[in-house]
C-alpha cells in the first residue's frame, strides 16, 4: 500500500490469486471473499480456497455444466448473478488451460 492511502476492503470475484513467499509462489483459485489491504499488506478472507495443485479439474469442469444447465430455472437478477458467476468460473477454467499455470 502506498504511503497516505487509506485502507481498503474489497469483494473478490472468483480467481486465480497467486501468493508469494520469498522466492516460493502458489496459485491459489479463489471462488469469493474478501481483500483487505493496509499498511500491514493484503488479507484475503475467501469464501473457498484451493491450491491449483489440489484442484480436481475434472469436477471444476462438471460444476460449470451444472450451472449451465441450471440457468434456465432462474429469472430477473438472480438469473444476472448466475450469469456472471459462470462468467468467473469459465474464466478461471481458461486460465487453467493456459500453458503459463502448468
Amino acid at each position: 500500500m502506498l504511503a497516505g492511502h487509506a485502507p481498503v476492503v474489497a469483494a473478490m470475484r472468483p480467481g486465480i490469486l497467486t501468493v508469494t513467499t520469498g522466492a516460493t509462489r502458489e496459485k491459489i483459485i479463489v471462488l469469493g471473499g474478501l481483500a483487505e489491504v493496509s499498511e500491514r499488506g493484503l488479507t484475503v478472507l475467501a469464501d473457498v480456497a484451493t491450491s491449483l495443485d489440489e484442484l480436481d479439474r475434472a469436477r471444476f469442469a462438471e460444476t460449470i455444466t451444472e450451472m449451465e444447465t441450471k440457468l434456465s430455472e432462474k429469472e430477473g437478477s438472480e438469473l444476472d448473478h448466475a450469469i456472471e458467476r459462470l462468467d468467473h468460473y469459465k474464466s478461471i477454467q481458461h486460465q487453467l488451460s493456459t500453458t503459463a499455470l502448468h
